[in-house]
């Protein structure tokens, strides 16, 4: 009897015995609320540590509980609770590993791209009768201009280039030639059309080709028919659907549209066609206002290699460029 309240007194001093009015232990009642706050991912980590603590607690609540049984047990649960400390710790610290199986390249843009050597490249023998027929129309403006001296060129008002030069074969936007419009003297820009029941009064260019827009894979296309292409509005009909003058509305029946948007970039600036004008220039215009003139017209003037190559197709053969300075060569009638 002695020693059974001896064993009861030091249990109760370490805090793990049963009271004595209450049948749940300390330890149990922690336990309980332990696992009311815990969350549900600790659950499954405490659950062994949690039956392992209520069996030994069952074990101490026994009347013949020795002192050195108590003992151990509370130093078994402390060894539990530090350990469930530990790993609670372990899972709200974030991770602070880099993975190091990636490696980051810095992409440099360079400095001067060459872009001839790259179309070179692609193109090999076919570079120089590719790049000479995709500006045969440019280069037989500019060699009409600088014989008429008579310049007619589409640009934005601001610019001091032309992003195309134009000649008889141009597009306006009322579906006719610049051919089938009254004879221009470079003093006007009104060049009203002469076909019967058009209304255009005034030329103005629009793009008549893919790749005068940038769409130049149109032509890899099945069945691609270049000369059906017609430039589009954002309303998806073509530029001969609208109205030749005033702000272009559009005539199809029940479309909206009352302004010719373009669904296109101009291929030389990405531009949108409404920032363009055509200009009808002559040499001395021209002149006052510091635009190329004269041999400074030709496409690619600045690059004797391309320009080279637009004039005959080789690169060596400079004998167009040269007779500018006297008889001028005449435009091939190839459009």
């Amino acid at each position: 009897m002695y020693g059974r309240q001896i064993s009861l007194e030091n249990t109760a001093i370490l805090g793990d015995s049963p009271s004595p009015d209450s049948g749940t232990s300390t330890s149990a009642m922690d336990e309980e609320r332990s696992e009311q706050n815990a969350s549900p991912n600790e659950v499954d980590n405490t659950s062994l540590a949690s039956s392992l603590v209520g069996h030994q607690a069952s074990e101490a609540s026994s009347p013949t509980l020795s002192v050195s049984q108590a003992i151990e047990l509370q130093g078994s649960i402390s060894s539990v609770q530090s350990k469930q400390k530990t790993v609670a710790k372990q899972k709200k610290k974030p991770s602070s590993k880099i993975n190091t199986a990636y490696t980051i390249r810095t992409i440099v843009p360079a400095e001067k791209a060459d872009v001839v050597s790259v179309a070179r490249a692609m193109h090999r023998e076919d570079f120089g009768h590719q790049l000479k027929g995709l500006f045969q129309s440019e280069t037989d403006a500019a060699l009409r201009a600088v014989q008429t001296g008579i310049y007619i060129g589409w640009r934005c008002p601001e610019y001091h280039w032309d992003c195309f030069r134009l000649g008889d074969q141009a597009k306006c936007f009322c579906g006719h030639l610049l051919g089938e419009h009254q004879k221009y003297t470079g003093r006007s820009r009104r060049v009203p059309c002469v076909v019967m029941r058009c209304g255009c009064q005034a030329f103005k260019f629009i793009p008549s080709c893919p790749e005068e827009v940038g769409e130049m894979w149109l032509k890899k296309r099945f069945n691609f028919d270049a000369a059906a292409w017609r430039a589009k509005c954002r309303c998806k009909h073509t530029h001969e659907e609208h109205q030749p003058t005033g702000q272009h509305a559009c005539k199809v029946k029940g479309c909206r549209c009352v302004r010719f948007e373009s669904a296109f970039l101009c291929a030389a600036c990405d531009r949108k066609w409404e920032a363009h004008e055509t200009f009808f220039e002559t040499t001395d215009m021209r002149r006052e206002a510091n635009l190329p003139y004269g041999a400074a017209y030709l496409p690619f003037a600045e690059m004797p290699e391309l320009r080279n190559v637009v004039l005959t197709g080789s690169e060596e053969d400079d004998t167009v460029f040269q007779s500018i300075g006297g008889g001028l060569p005449q435009p091939s009638t190839s459009h």
